[in-house]
């Protein structure tokens, strides 16, 4: 049983979508096409069935008004007198006849009895044939769901002729063709099923042939490239951060055996001088020498240690605090006046100068940063030397301002090949002069941490015989 199972924890599945379908992709490509087949089918059968429909409709009024023209010049043959037998005579097929005189009362219906029927005079087709001399139009009965054209002709005599048909009504002639309709669309689905799976076939054979260890170089839809540049990028940022973990551990390890190096000796100077002091083996004038160099190596060992954790804290961001305003002016005064009794016993002097520059920021590692600076000055220069630190502002193109802080010194300087790996941990120019000079060689490395810390940066320039400069560049904030 995996971990995730046993601490009760399923495997996370892939996200799918519920459905027919799901997040097939085939089933996706049959729902747009089967819908837009319908929608276009559904649009295209009702827009057919529509003008076929009003073709016919307008085909039958037009006939139905030159039946009732040929009513007419019979009729118009015979005295008016006779004009009811007259009618009576050519009734024929389905066409009802109606005669309705010129002021709209009905003389004559082939269906009805002229006597119930009510005056025509408003009625549309009567009242165009009076003003033009003929008039058709058809009226739906909601009643019967049937459609009724008329088409009436003015007589000689002012009476008007009307012929009426009944037809079939639009909504009732779409209901005849539902059957077929069903089936051309069920022929549709199945074909649109069988078009669909071709297609998906080919829309996924690029997409299946995708080398995704090289997303770039793939012949793909236009369409996926922002995914693939989206893939290549993740990929060359687990590859750097993948070099950067090696990196990191790389430098660990080394960081590590540059530690118990470093410990070992002052512990063997430790072990071997105690042990000569157990043993006896030492004179008692000399006792008080040898305890000497103990407590001189148990202090380097202590400062190794101290330094150690800090740049360990400083690994782990422990140093993160909530940044306050910091003084470096204030700050360069107390160093020079901590390491005033150490410069004097190297016999170099000490000088601070320049201007009151604010920053924000944690000041017990800027202090600790300065501090190193300035000892590191003080220990690799000349009897008879000077270390100057200088803060001011700077300001930059842009107009940003930015606090400076500059220790000087006039020793032997750092040659051009050695600048770039001053700031390397445990590194020294002069590894046979290590134990004269002192120090653990952490401490420009803790500066350049606390520089990039306050997002500034920690430069140097040098000549050899002519001294070193260290420049703090943090910026500047307005009290």
């Amino acid at each position: 049983m995996s971990e995730a199972r046993s601490r009760g924890h399923a495997p996370k599945e892939p996200k799918r979508q519920g459905g027919l379908f799901g997040n097939s992709l085939s089933g996706r490509i049959y729902l747009v096409l089967l819908g837009f087949t319908m929608a276009v089918m559904l649009a295209f059968s009702l827009l057919t069935m529509a003008t076929y429909y009003f073709a016919i409709e307008g085909e039958a009024e037009e006939d139905l008004l030159a039946l009732a023209h040929q009513a007419a010049d019979r009729l118009n043959e015979t005295p008016s007198s006779e004009n009811v037998p007259a009618l009576e005579q050519q009734l024929s097929g389905d066409v009802r006849y109606t005669l309705v005189g010129a002021t709209g009362e009905v003389l004559f219906d082939s269906t009805t009895d002229a006597a119930d029927m009510e005056n025509h005079a408003d009625r549309p087709e009567i009242k165009a044939a009076l003003e033009s001399g003929e008039g058709a139009v058809s009226r739906y009965s909601t009643t019967l769901g049937t459609v009724t054209v008329y088409a009436a002709v003015e007589l000689s005599d002012g009476s008007v002729v009307r012929l009426s048909e009944t037809r079939e009504s639009l909504l009732s002639y779409a209901s005849d063709l539902v059957v077929p309709e069903v089936m051309s669309f069920v022929v549709a689905a199945i074909l649109v099923l069988a078009i669909s799976r071709v297609f998906t076939r080919r829309i996924m054979r690029p997409i299946d042939a995708i080398d995704v260890t090289d997303p770039l170089n793939n012949d793909i839809y236009v369409e996926m490239e922002p995914l693939l540049r989206r893939i290549d990028e993740q990929q060359t940022l687990l590859k750097e951060q993948n070099a950067e973990l090696a990196r990191a551990e790389s430098m660990r390890r080394e960081f590590s055996a540059n530690v118990s190096h470093e410990m070992k000796t002052p512990l063997q100077v430790i072990s071997g001088y105690a042990e000569l002091m157990r043993t006896g083996m030492v004179d008692a004038a000399d006792v008080p020498r040898f305890a000497g160099l103990i407590y001189d190596e148990s202090a380097n060992m202590r400062q190794l240690i101290n330094d150690v954790l800090t740049l360990s804290r400083l690994d782990e961001t422990a140093f993160v605090q909530e940044p306050m305003p910091v003084d470096l002016m204030a700050v360069a005064e107390r160093v020079v006046a901590r390491l005033g009794s150490f410069a004097e016993t190297r016999s170099v002097t000490l000088s601070c100068s320049g201007e009151h520059a604010i920053i924000k920021g944690t000041e017990t590692l800027i202090e600790e940063a300065v501090y190193n600076l300035v000892e590191n000055g003080i220990r690799y220069n000349h009897p008879g030397g000077h270390v100057g630190v200088d803060v001011r502002y700077e300001y930059d193109i842009n107009d940003f301002r930015f606090a400076l802080l500059r220790v000087s010194d006039d020793g032997p300087g750092i040659p051009p090949e050695e600048q770039g790996k001053v700031f390397e941990r445990f590194y020294r120019m002069e590894k046979s002069r290590s134990k004269e000079t002192g120090g653990t060689g952490l401490g420009l490395a803790i500066a350049k941490h606390a520089a990039l810390n306050h997002r500034g940066t920690l430069t140097l320039s040098s000549k050899v015989g002519r001294g070193t400069t260290f420049t703090l560049r943090i910026p500047s904030i307005e009290l």
